[in-house]
């Protein structure tokens, strides 16, 4: 990752971070979503600066990181942000400073929440009754993360959901790509 631009969320007595970065992340998403190659990677991760899993927070800021200065102009970030503009700032496309310490991935925790949603999505996909779906999933138990989250509206269901984002230090630079929220467990990102 070579290039980079940073986005500050300004929340205000109206608008709290929260809400922001659901807004944000959300039109972060869709922006990427145009990116995809013919393999099904994106170009551009993220990163965030601010990220604390200990007090469970992302920050107020949110990089976006490319290997070329061209994937960020064809990214457009101040398009998909130009309805937030009262309430984030975006700087201009950086070069990453020249000497890292460190590489991180971020990556998406899907924690297998309760068994009752578990059991609806079994039963669909294995074409069998409900009862015989919670059965099969009596014991297991069910997951939680405390991970950092934002909100996101599915674009498929319309339902909200929350997207709990890891971190993972790594000493030196991998890549193969990111998904359509910028995260990846094998893409890292460097840290500065």
């Amino acid at each position: 990752m070579n290039h980079y631009l940073e986005i500050t969320l300004q929340p205000d007595a109206d608008i709290g971070l929260h809400f922001l970065w659901e807004k944000v992340y959300q039109q972060i998403h869709l922006g990427l979503v145009e990116m995809q190659d013919r393999n099904g990677k994106f170009p551009i991760g993220i990163a965030l600066p601010g990220y604390n899993a200990a007090k469970h927070q992302l920050g107020d800021k949110l990089r976006l990181l490319a290997e070329t200065e061209a994937e960020l102009e064809r990214f457009n970030a101040s398009r998909w942000l130009n309805r937030l503009s009262d309430s984030v700032h975006l700087t201009g496309i950086r070069n990453v400073p020249g000497r890292i310490q460190t590489h991180a991935c971020y990556y998406r925790i899907q924690p297998k929440s309760s068994n009752a949603r578990m059991a609806r999505r079994k039963a669909k996909r294995e074409n069998i009754g409900i009862e015989q779906a919670l059965a099969a999933l009596e014991s297991c138990p069910e997951q939680r993360s405390d991970a950092p989250f934002v909100w996101i509206k599915s674009l498929s269901s319309g339902e909200r959901f929350r997207l709990f984002i890891g971190y993972v230090e790594e000493p030196e630079p991998i890549s193969a790509g990111f998904n359509a929220y910028g995260l990846s467990r094998q893409s890292s990102v460097p840290v500065f």
